[in-house]
């Protein structure tokens, strides 16, 4: 069976029960989440096994994350529990200043995910999975993290990798310097046009995946939003059509269809089918608050792809 491996920092997300201002949101509900750990889910839901690679606070959200993670399937083995640092938690803003928009609002600086370096690798492990993944989120957090990203992703047989550039974690110019050298080393990557227009000034698809692939890039997905995902995979290019549906919270969404796509695409199944599954996900993502609990298994996407076509 496939195993996957991710990297990246776990977080407690506060999400605003509300629409509008945080100062003005009395409410807020408790959900965990982070960039790899939403992957992780994704793929498990899709019965790929996946292990995260993490650190987390001596605290009560610390042990809140590995017992979630745990109950859900995620391997856990390899969260280690930093005594010195606290896990790190954010706050989602829905609705405002952007209808059916949201923003997250980190506490994060010093965290314990933040601390992670290649002390904390198996590389024995890392070698033996089939495909290692990781995020622009891990390289922008710490100097460490991005140290260990980069020789997990330079010791894996396979890599995957969202750059989910986040602009107050880092500024444009080392996010564009950082991911370059970073996507290198990449197998399949996932992007969009914002992202894409950091790295390399560009955004229309096809130059998107000219320059990609110039890197080393195998496989690009590449989110249009609404619009649609385009993928361009071993010689052919095809699009999958966005859903219309009621915005709850977009957050999380894009972390559902990279780990349904990699996850898909592992086990042998037709890209055709994988992006289309990628997308049912994220789409359901988008309607509740919370990043990853609604992540569908292949039979219920497959039920939700029959409604909706």
């Amino acid at each position: 069976m496939v195993k996957i491996i991710a990297i990246g920092e776990p977080m407690v997300e506060l999400n605003a029960f509300t629409q509008g201002r945080l100062r003005d949101v009395s409410y807020f509900e408790k959900h965990v989440a982070g960039a790899e750990l939403n992957f992780c889910m994704a793929s498990v839901r899709n019965g790929v096994p996946c292990s995260l690679i993490a650190k987390v606070g001596n605290d009560e959200f610390g042990y809140n994350i590995i017992e979630y993670a745990r109950g859900k399937g995620i391997d856990v083995s390899m969260i280690k529990v930093d005594t010195e640092h606290p896990t790190a938690i954010f706050f989602i803003q829905r609705g405002f200043p952007i209808p059916m928009r949201s923003s997250s609002v980190y506490y994060r600086k010093g965290s314990a995910g933040s601390t992670i370096s290649i002390n904390d690798l198996d590389l024995e492990k890392i070698r033996e999975a089939d495909i290692v993944h990781t995020t622009g989120i891990t390289m922008a957090i710490s100097d460490s993290a991005r140290e260990a990203a980069l020789t997990a992703m330079k010791e894996a047989k396979m890599t995957s990798f969202d750059t989910n550039i986040r602009l107050n974690l880092w500024s444009p110019e080392k996010a564009r310097y950082t991911l370059r050298e970073a996507i290198k080393n990449v197998d399949i990557l996932v992007t969009d046009p914002d992202d894409a227009q950091i790295i390399g000034g560009i955004k229309d698809p096809d130059e998107a995946f000219s320059f990609f692939s110039s890197l080393g890039v195998k496989t690009l997905v590449y989110k249009t939003g609404i619009e649609g995902t385009f993928v361009f995979h071993e010689g052919r290019k095809m699009l999958q059509r966005g859903f219309h549906v009621q915005v709850e919270d977009p957050t999380g969404a894009g972390d559902s269809l990279s780990g349904t796509f990699v996850s898909l695409l592992l086990k042998g199944k037709p890209v055709e089918y994988a992006i289309s599954h990628a997308v049912a996900s994220a789409t359901l993502v988008v309607t509740v608050r919370g990043d990853n609990e609604i992540i569908p298994d292949e039979e219920s996407a497959e039920k939700f792809l029959k409604e909706f076509k």
